[in-house]
């Protein structure tokens, strides 16, 4: 009786405190401390259910809103496809109230309603002119000293359904590399290979030492310098794509699996099994990639390197964002907090990707919020075998 009784409480504390310890690892982390130059968003689109997210004032269009309303002089936005509702009208309450705004867009979404709203504002919007190639970038600059990128298109889908981040930066430097790239495209219509490789301010360093180097795609060699950056790794290397296919970064990243480095990933799913993704290349050698859950999109493009140097941007890892496109990264090197606030983005959906169960995140989700609550009763179950234990 005492072995039984030992055994069955040994399994219940087990039982207990794996699905304690689940429903806590998808709980919101602490939030890092960030620099005070520095704010980092995410799109809170964790629940899958986008009428709660849209609640959330901490999501990523709100946080957008905010920085929109707090312009005084400027705001230059180069945004790939605008539609939402929220951020069109904080653009448009900011011309209202005297600040000079001006948007550059992707030819294809000249009939937004958002951007025909504000064009009736009196708003100027520049296109790329129909080219081959994407006008991708999403940067906004305010005022000439705060920088605003990432993947986030200013869409409802962008903010609602997909996953996404952006960065805040409060520098004047910074905010001058941008704006430089913004006039081209904006005064002179200058796109894609037609832009000059200008940059004023190549590499930025903060006030804290924190390293920032500014790219453009593709009059700079974005490729060159992610791989560079790759080769640097000692010790780890993550990243979350929407779309993987450049064989060189792809290699690079093999490279270094194979001379011991850890490297995981996260691949949207859709597209990620075609022939020219690069996730059957890294599964097939060993790599831990996974395919994101959520049934819309995962619009990252990250890599954290070390857990001290980030990339990020509007720059998908594909041939057409290196050759065509007009992309932009900012590789962010010497700053642990920055690396792991990101990072902690990448655990969060990395762990909740489940593979060995049945149905989607969000229904792992919510069984787990409501199993958990049996983990108490479990441990009263075996507190009382414990007593009936002690007492035989």
């Amino acid at each position: 009786m005492k072995k039984f009784l030992l055994v069955t409480l040994v399994l219940l504390l087990i039982i207990a405190a794996v699905i304690f310890f689940a429903y806590k690892s998808r709980q919101p982390k602490p939030i890092t401390k960030l620099p005070s130059w520095c704010e980092i968003y995410f799109s809170q689109v964790y629940t899958g259910d986008p009428e709660v997210v849209k609640k959330n004032p901490r999501n990523i269009d709100e946080m957008l809103v905010r920085k929109l309303n707090m312009a005084q002089r400027t705001i230059d936005a180069a945004l790939h496809e605008l539609d939402s509702e929220v951020i069109t009208d904080a653009l448009v309450k900011a011309h209202k109230r005297g600040v000079k705004v001006r948007v550059v867009t992707e030819t294809g979404y000249m009939t937004e309603d958002s951007i025909k709203q504000i064009q009736r504002a009196g708003m100027q919007v520049v296109n790329d002119m129909g080219r081959s190639g994407l006008m991708h970038d999403k940067f906004i600059v305010i005022d000439g000293r705060y920088s605003w990128t990432g993947s986030f298109n200013t869409t409802d889908n962008g903010a609602y359904k997909n996953n996404n981040n952006a960065i805040f930066i409060d520098s004047y430097a910074i905010a001058k590399n941008f704006e430089t790239e913004f006039e081209e495209m904006f005064t002179q219509k200058k796109f894609g290979g037609r832009s000059p490789e200008n940059i004023p301010y190549p590499v930025v360093r903060m006030p804290d030492g924190t390293e920032i180097r500014t790219l453009f795609s593709p009059e700079n060699d974005v490729v060159d310098a992610i791989i560079s950056e790759l080769k640097k790794a000692r010790k780890s290397i993550f990243f979350m794509a929407f779309s993987f296919t450049h064989q060189k970064i792809g290699q690079a990243m093999i490279d270094k699996y194979r001379a011991g480095i850890d490297v995981r990933g996260i691949f949207e799913k859709r597209g990620s099994e075609s022939f020219y993704s690069q996730y059957p290349k890294m599964k097939a050698v060993g790599i831990s990639v996974k395919q994101d859950n959520n049934r819309w999109i995962l619009h990252h493009k990250v890599i954290i390197i070390d857990g001290k140097t980030v990339i990020t941007g509007s720059f998908n890892f594909s041939k057409n964002a290196a050759k065509t496109n007009e992309e932009n990264i900012l590789i962010i090197s010497g700053n642990r907090a920055i690396a792991k606030t990101y990072l902690d983005e990448f655990d969060r959906l990395y762990a909740d990707i489940i593979s060995i169960l049945p149905g989607s995140a969000t229904t792992i989700l919510v069984a787990i919020n409501h199993i958990h609550k049996i983990s108490f009763t479990i441990l009263g179950v075996a507190a009382s075998a414990l007593r009936l234990l002690y007492n035989t």
